[in-house]
């Protein structure tokens, strides 16, 4: 018995060694994790996908001789074995990532080694790593990209839910205007979705960009650039699904996403797709956001489905439940994955929002709609189903800080001035002095409203501060959708997102609605952007026409000269304006050749007094499009200068004309001064406001000229004063970008 007792003891002790070697073994798989600035996948994740590139940076840019280095990685999978594959150094050499020739097998264990005698190019030691990860036992990501139509209702949920959450009956109602009119006169296609201006203040110049569709969605649909009196510069039917996030770029193109493909078109200023961009490593490209940055990387995102055993999570969980999280690419300029961020490596499922029931057989549990570079190199992401802006780490992949609102689980911030906050909130958009503006789509608003906020964020002392609003009167919801985007001027386009009236509104920063647009009620619109534009397709010569200062009676002609700048037979054949008092009798179809020119004369011939400002629209009708040109026109029936104060003498002093003018970006100012004296040159805006002071000195007598460049100004009139202790005249000058 002793014996036996002794040999039992023994056979214990070495399993309970054997298991803590195990332990031991399992634990040092992930060796100086800690001391690399951002490794993906996240070592120790799971539910990766097989397809996976893997990403290490160590905070300084490694030697390039390390591609001349044998076996210097090494990655396995426990199922598919060692792996072979292209290594590249991205990003100046910051960057390295390992391309396998092959994936990895689904539900596997996946171990990365990183060998010692790596050096940076400083010459610092890169110390040795070893980590793991894991991939998905059911590939969710492989199958929906495979067959996007069979998974419509995943790739899509809210929009699927939207029918059976919203009533189209709404009662809100346009705000009649005096100014208010549909635009009727312009030859569309039948199914062009109708455009209607309710109100028509003093808008900001430029040109809105959006993309409405008809719901419950059905093809075609459009992309559409309009001028503020809903006058179409530019349309495409499209027919292969609803188009999304149709916009300008910073860097000067224009991107949208099309539902069928799943991915991004690029467009240059001639409408030609010169370039696409997608999701990597096996996810389908999600159709909320693309941001193309100033270095020319891509950031964009796509839905992560996954399958989770709900029931080991919450009680009454679905033990086969499909997760929708979110993963986020920033690709670089060859399309390698440089940064991957993946939602469930860092917030739990549970912290959704009330309204998302965790027992349900699919839940989208974060739904990322906004993603957006921070001033500081950082990212923000949107997540409606979690009520929450969070800003990452763009070097790390780490949490900043989560800004939640009433409904948030994980909020860092104490709001002041706000206690609704936000609620399911859409683009959400970091100002140049660091505040946040969103659109508050208000779903768990109780009653629910949604509305256009600004927030000043204090990212120390963890505070958010209501700064700005705008509501409509009486409010309005907004189920889903949305988008608020503050212009130079400091006014805000607001696309009302799945409100069809208004659809689109601009406000000046005291809530005045400057313009107002709806839709019928069966379109909706994502996004609302403006931006100025102007196709190189073919251009004209001069861009605006100034006709000056014309009797009543009498008329003025100019000439326009139309150059085709493209490798293609271009026609003319639609000419459009608002003002009878110009007009032409050119006889059309105007065909031009491959870079070749044409002329037509313009008449302008007054019928009325007073300024007379009109467009003139050169446009190229296709059968799914149409290309225009817009040349800007000003004519005046009386004198446009004004003198303060007529009893003076004023005959030795005098303010000339600003030339050229209109202008674009820099225009001369001749004056005479009678007598040496002080002297001011003053730029006022159209509301009265001085915008630069040129002179404000003492000068001698005689003629003197000055440059004035207009900056980054908007489009518009402008005034010039000259001032002196005897004379004071102001005049009028056009800014036309």
């Amino acid at each position: 018995m002793s014996f036996v007792f002794r040999y039992s003891q023994l056979a214990a002790i070495i399993i309970f060694l054997a298991n803590l070697s195990y332990i031991d073994i399992t634990l040092a798989q992930n060796i100086n994790t800690e001391k690399f600035q951002y490794i993906s996948p996240v070592p120790s994740s799971k539910l990766n996908n097989a397809e996976t590139s893997i990403i290490i940076r160590f905070g300084k840019a490694f030697d390039q001789s390390v591609l001349n280095k044998n076996s210097f990685l090494s990655v396995s999978g426990n199922k598919s074995g060692k792996h072979t594959g292209k290594v590249i150094l991205a990003e100046k050499g910051k960057t390295l990532i390992f391309k396998p020739d092959k994936q990895f097998a689904d539900g596997e264990k996946v171990t990365v080694k990183l060998t010692t005698g790596i050096k940076t190019i400083l010459g610092d030691q890169v110390p040795a790593l070893q980590y793991f990860f894991e991939t998905s036992k059911v590939n969710l990501n492989r199958m929906v990209k495979a067959n996007p139509e069979k998974y419509a209702k995943l790739l899509n949920p809210d929009l699927d839910n939207y029918e059976n959450q919203v009533s189209k009956s709404e009662s809100y109602k346009s705000i009649s205007s005096s100014n208010s009119f549909t635009l009727q006169k312009d030859s569309l296609p039948s199914d062009f979705p109708e455009i209607t201006v309710d109100i028509f203040n003093n808008p900001s110049p430029g040109f809105l960009f959006f993309a409405p569709f008809r719901f419950p969605p059905s093809s075609p649909t459009y992309n559409v650039i309009t001028d503020n009196y809903g006058i179409p510069i530019y349309y495409q039917k499209m027919y292969r699904g609803r188009i999304f996030d149709f916009k300008k770029q910073v860097t000067g193109v224009i991107s949208y996403h099309e539902g069928g493909p799943e991915l991004f078109y690029i467009l240059d200023s001639s409408y030609n797709i010169v370039d696409s961009v997608q999701m990597q490593d096996g996810y389908s490209t999600n159709e909320h956001d693309l941001i193309i940055l100033s270095n020319g990387h891509y950031l964009l995102q796509s839905y992560d489905y996954v399958k989770v055993r709900m029931d080991t999570v919450v009680e009454g969980g679905d033990s086969n439940a499909t997760v929708i999280a979110d993963v986020i690419q920033e690709l670089d300029e060859n399309r390698n994955v440089v940064f991957q961020w993946k939602s469930l490596d860092h917030i739990p499922i549970t912290e959704a929002t009330k309204d998302v029931d965790l027992t349900q057989a699919t839940i989208d549990y974060i739904h990322v709609n906004t993603l957006e570079p921070t001033i500081d190199g950082n990212l923000l992401i949107s997540c409606r189903h979690l009520d929450e802006i969070v800003k990452i780490n763009s070097g790390t992949g780490e949490i900043m800080w989560r800004l939640g609102g009433i409904n948030s689980k994980g909020n860092e911030f104490t709001f002041t001035n706000d206690p609704v906050t936000f609620s399911h909130q859409h683009d959400a958009r970091m100002l140049p002095n660091g505040n946040i503006t969103l659109f508050d789509n208000g779903n768990l608003h109780n009653p629910q409203f949604s509305r256009a906020v600004e927030y000043h964020i204090d990212e120390v002392n963890k505070t958010a501060e209501l700064v700005w609003e705008f509501r409509n009167t009486p409010s309005k919801y907004d189920y889903f959708m949305g988008s608020v985007r503050r212009l130079s001027n400091q006014n805000t386009i607001i696309g009302w997102g799945s409100g069809y009236s208004p659809a689109i509104s601009e406000v000046n920063y005291d809530g005045i609605i400057e313009l107002q647009i709806s839709f019928p009620s069966t379109i909706i619109n994502y996004r609302t952007f403006k931006f100025p534009w102007k196709t190189n397709l073919f251009v004209t010569d001069p861009d605006s026409l100034f006709f000056g200062t014309v009797s009543m009676g009498d008329s003025v002609v100019k000439s326009l000269t139309i150059k085709n700048n493209s490798n293609q037979q271009i026609e003319i054949n639609g000419l459009l304006n608002r003002n009878s008092s110009y007009y032409t009798n050119v006889s059309l179809p105007i065909i031009i050749s491959v870079l070749d020119s044409a002329s037509i004369d313009i008449t302008f011939k007054p019928i009325t007094a007073g300024d007379q400002l009109d467009d003139f629209y050169l446009q190229w009708n296709k059968s799914d499009e149409r290309i225009s040109q817009v040349v800007h026109m000003m004519g005046v029936t009386d004198s446009a200068s004004v003198s303060v104060n007529e009893s003076q003498n004023v005959f030795n002093y005098s303010l000339a004309q600003n030339y050229p003018n209109p202008f674009n970006p820099s225009t001369k100012i001749s004056f005479t001064m009678a007598k040496r004296g002080k002297v001011s040159l003053k730029i006022y805006d159209m509301l009265g406001r001085k915008v630069k002071t040129l002179l404000n000195r003492v000068m001698n007598s005689g003629n003197h000229e000055i440059n004035f460049s207009a900056g980054n100004l908007p489009s518009g009139v402008y005034f010039y004063m000259l001032k002196t202790n005897d004379y004071s005249e102001t005049k009028k000058m056009i800014l036309l970008r």
